[in-house]
């Protein structure tokens, strides 16, 4: 049967006209896979450019606020689906070592203390705290690798913070979890911050948080907190679980009125106090002054303890001080050590 031109023209029209549609739909579909894939890969890749996005953001770390070019995190914000369907590229978290020390300690703090460092006779000793780690990987790393027994202090919202906490463990140094709470003004303490004015309910569970994003810790410090550690029922709240859990209290002094070292006091929870801040302004030279008030510090009293943070230039600061210190009669030694021998009469009589 001859079908008419007309009509076999028409037909090869509608068909070359569908075949184009799906060509193009198909073009499509494969651009949009494409797309979503680099996407993913490139969300999984977690490049340090992203990790380290940088913004004004006020540090209350003494007892006027300092201004320093830090992350801030973003919280609270539901993810889309896309970063749901990333999310299942990332990496397994790495695993809390939960290894103690001590096996047949008395406390917590005691179980996942330092080794303590020989301290040659008439030598006075520093305790050197570096604060706000786990954010900039690149500096916390470098602060990890410096071959002294550190005390080191890690926002408990960190991503990849049993990596890095592991790490730091492994190499010996004392662990600190840097609560992070409310200071007076506009400055962000950052997610699950301890409140003063919150409910009970609301600041238990924000301990609750802090204390459970990694382990081998000995104790806390505060990250800002100048308006929390003033309040006295949020205070004492929050020592209560401290207390419970068998860990010490290194009250940063972000405020001259600071409950923390006090009611730590009363509940026999052993506390001491920084003497200094290294790096409130960021320079060099600063930071080397800062380090020889230490050192004043420390051979007028038998110790002293500073706090510094992840920055380049305190890295640079510590790695031209330390290796002079052999000749100057001064010997560095974590934390649970100065507590260990300032509570040592205790201790002997609870065992």
């Amino acid at each position: 049967m001859n079908i008419p031109i007309a009509l076999n023209n028409s037909l090869l029209k509608k068909v070359f006209k569908w075949q184009k549609y799906a060509l193009m739909s198909f073009y499509i579909l494969f651009i949009g896979f494409c797309m979503a894939g680099i996407w993913i890969k490139w969300n999984s890749l977690n490049f340090s450019f992203e990790q380290e996005k940088y913004s004004e953001h006020v540090y209350e770390e003494g007892f006027s606020a300092v201004i320093a070019s830090v992350p801030i995190i973003k919280v609270d914000k539901k993810p889309s689906f896309l970063e749901r369907l990333a999310g299942r590229t990332q990496p397994k978290p790495c695993p809390i070592i939960n290894l103690p020390r001590n096996d047949g300690a008395l406390n917590t703090w005691q179980k996942y203390a330092a080794k303590d460092v020989l301290v040659p006779k008439n030598n006075a000793r520093v305790i050197l705290v570096i604060d706000d780690l786990g954010i900039l990987k690149n500096i916390s790393k470098q602060m990890i690798n410096l071959d002294v027994p550190l005390t080191l202090s890690f926002l408990p919202y960190a991503s990849n913070i049993n990596e890095q906490v592991n790490d730091a463990y492994k190499k010996g140094h004392d662990i600190l979890v840097h609560i992070p709470m409310e200071p007076k003004g506009s400055a962000d303490p950052g997610p699950h911050a301890l409140r003063s004015k919150t409910s009970s309910k609301d600041q238990l569970a924000a301990i609750d948080y802090n204390l459970n994003q990694f382990s081998n810790y000995i104790g806390i410090n505060n990250h800002m907190g100048s308006a929390f550690t003033e309040n006295n029922e949020a205070v004492d709240r929050f020592l209560n679980v401290v207390k419970d859990k068998g860990l010490i209290v290194l009250d940063s002094k972000t405020t001259n009125k600071s409950l923390l070292e006090s009611l730590a006091y009363q509940k026999n929870i052993p506390v001491t106090n920084r003497d200094i801040f290294l790096d409130n302004v960021q320079d060099v030279d600063h930071i080397m002054a800062q380090l020889t008030k230490l050192e004043h510090i420390a051979k007028s009293n038998g110790s002293a303890i500073a706090i510094g943070h992840p920055y380049s230039q305190t890295v640079t600061a510590l790695k031209k001080w330390i290796p002079t210190l052999k000749d100057k009669g001064i010997t560095i030694v974590p934390l649970s050590q100065k507590i260990r021998e300032k509570y040592s009469d205790v201790l002997v009589a609870t065992r």
